[in-house]
């Protein structure tokens, strides 16, 4: 997906690396964290973990292949991350709500430092990704998904 090309090459690919890396660690997480909202989950919802894990694993192994062919080294897994204080039906969807906000995030911000089209395009679609995925959970859809506000013109 990497490209080459633009004013200061240096500059484009240091913010794409570090693009990439917030991405990469919002993947760690969110496998980490549908690991364990699967693992308190039943029937339907478990499902969705699994296939929602499943989606992060790929993206986290998409990432990271990316960094490789940048010669940057991937950020690595944490031990641990932090997890709701309760397993409730309602706190795992929320939770899940929010490891996918971050992701989006992260993705929104791999489109803005991308070099190539190809990785924005990849960028764009794992930030539809996340927004699906979120929906799934019960989140509701803004306007503009992964800006802070809902609102790429409102300030922060």
């Amino acid at each position: 997906m990497s490209g080459t090309g633009g004013a200061s090459p240096s500059q484009e690919a240091t913010a794409e690396v570090e693009a990439l890396q917030k991405a990469l660690r919002a993947e760690h997480a969110a496998v980490y964290g549908y690991g364990f909202i699967g693992a308190r989950s039943e029937d339907g919802e478990r499902d969705r973990a699994a296939r929602h894990l499943d989606a992060h694993r790929a993206q986290r192994d998409t990432v990271r292949a990316e960094l490789v062919e940048l010669d940057a080294v991937p950020a690595p897994a944490e031990a641990a991350y932090t997890l709701p204080d309760s397993d409730g039906r309602e706190e795992l969807a929320e939770f899940a709500r929010r490891m996918e906000g971050t992701s989006g995030q992260a993705y929104l911000e791999v489109a803005g430092a991308a070099e190539s089209g190809p990785l924005r395009g990849f960028a764009a679609e794992s930030l539809q990704g996340a927004t699906v995925r979120a929906l799934e959970w019960g989140g509701g859809l803004e306007t503009f998904p992964a800006y802070a506000t809902g609102d790429p013109d409102a300030p922060n």
